[in-house]
């Protein structure tokens, strides 16, 4: 279970150009679960952070092998570009996801099974995983969820909060719905059952052997009954954010930073100045009254506290992490210490610091202080392009970037 994830940019940097070797070779290697997960980058928490963007290990592997001679890898990381897209423009799936969740609690069979105490023992084996390293293979995860809906018969919604609270790659996007991918929600007809053989195919042989009992339970899963909302057509584009810098210029503004986007000078406030700038740790807290495990605390405090370093050194002023519960009211005490009327930050993506949004823009503007949040142009296309499924996204993104 020994794989190592990275908790600053410079670490991570590292991670990709020793991973580029093997990147060719990623398409035929993938799918197959291995102790220490050398046969993927490991670089998905780096990520999420965004401690390396997207493009950095697009640009990394053409640079390496050419166009196209890594293109399952970096259809790997336009998963995560589609996945952040689409929800951006259909929001009410989250919202409706939370509020399924808020209704559940973790108990009983649930309990037992997210713990590890299935009596599955391959599938207890992943369970525990997650919970002492915040990781799963991706094919594992998929593994695990077809079981816990399809296998154990148990709410989606209830699976994809407790990988969310521990994963320390876990976005809302990515993860809620991957979940719905399997549980045959996304796509019509595209159910996920886990079985036997596949995995005698791809898990390594010693874990194979040392985890077979249980197995006879996988032989009969049928497709649980998980019916899909009545999706609503997509959001129309938020107007851009081009404005909001200029807007800026001469007035007393500070850098909010946060988790979900640690790279501030690579980003289209690299050129400016704020007054003053602050990092927030949040509790996580999720819509069952659960929090974030303590790995994955800690793992995100710990990019955090890079993120923060490199913005200091960057903008040249300092730049403290503080812990906050009352996220709103910490950021609006902070705005009237530095006599600040606006603060600007990378804008989260649909998700749990993103519901936050109303009650923080309503404690600054009791204040007179406004908050201006910034979108990347990358994401701004990946939003533009997931209107429909994962490979029209993936030719549009592909022509649009071409032509960019």
């Amino acid at each position: 279970m020994n794989a190592e994830f990275p908790r600053t940019r410079a670490a991570a940097r590292v991670q990709l150009e020793d991973f580029l070797p093997r990147a060719a070779a990623y398409a035929a290697r993938r799918n197959y679960v291995e102790s220490g997960h050398g046969n993927v980058s490991r670089l998905s928490p780096a990520v999420r952070t965004r401690l390396l963007l997207e493009r950095e290990l697009v640009s990394a592997v053409r640079t390496r092998h050419g166009n196209g001679g890594a293109e399952k890898f970096e259809q790997e990381v336009a998963w995560r570009r589609y996945w952040k897209g689409w929800l951006e423009r259909r929001p009410r799936v989250w919202s409706l996801y939370r509020e399924d969740l808020a209704e559940m609690s973790l108990g009983g069979r649930a309990e037992e099974v997210a713990e590890g105490r299935s009596g599955v023992a391959i599938m207890d084996h992943f369970a525990r995983e997650l919970l002492e390293t915040g990781y799963l293979h991706n094919h594992a995860r998929m593994w695990w969820a077809s079981f816990w809906i399809h296998v154990e018969r148990l709410p989606w919604q209830l699976g994809a909060g407790w990988f969310l609270r521990h994963l320390l790659d876990g976005d809302a996007a990515s993860n809620t719905l991957s979940w719905r991918w399997v549980a045959g929600m996304h796509t019509a007809g595209k159910t996920y059952l886990v079985r036997r053989p596949n995995l005698e195919r791809y898990l390594a042989p010693e874990l194979m052997e040392a985890n077979r009992a249980g197995l006879g339970r996988l032989k009969s899963s049928t497709p649980a009954e998980c019916r899909p909302e009545a999706l609503e057509p997509p959001l129309p584009m938020e107007p851009g954010s081009d404005g909001e810098t200029a807007r800026l210029e001469g007035r007393r503004w500070g850098l909010w930073l946060h988790d979900e986007d640690l790279l501030p000078e690579d980003s289209p406030l690299a050129g400016m100045r704020p007054l003053a700038a602050t990092a927030t740790a949040t509790a996580g807290m999720d819509a069952a009254g659960g929090s974030d495990s303590a790995i994955r605390r800690t793992y995100l405090r710990s990019a955090l506290d890079d993120g923060a370093t490199r913005a200091s050194a960057h903008f040249g002023i300092p730049c403290p992490v503080q812990e906050t519960v009352d996220l709103a009211a910490d950021l609006a005490a902070w705005t009237q210490e530095h006599r600040l009327e606006s603060v600007v930050s990378m804008r989260p993506f649909v998700g749990p610091l993103a519901d936050r949004l109303p009650s923080v823009e309503a404690a600054l503007s009791r204040h007179g202080v406004r908050l201006c949040l910034i979108r990347r142009p990358e994401d701004r296309v990946a939003m533009r392009c997931a209107t429909g499924g994962f490979f029209g996204f993936w030719k549009r993104l592909g022509a649009l970037e071409t032509a960019g």
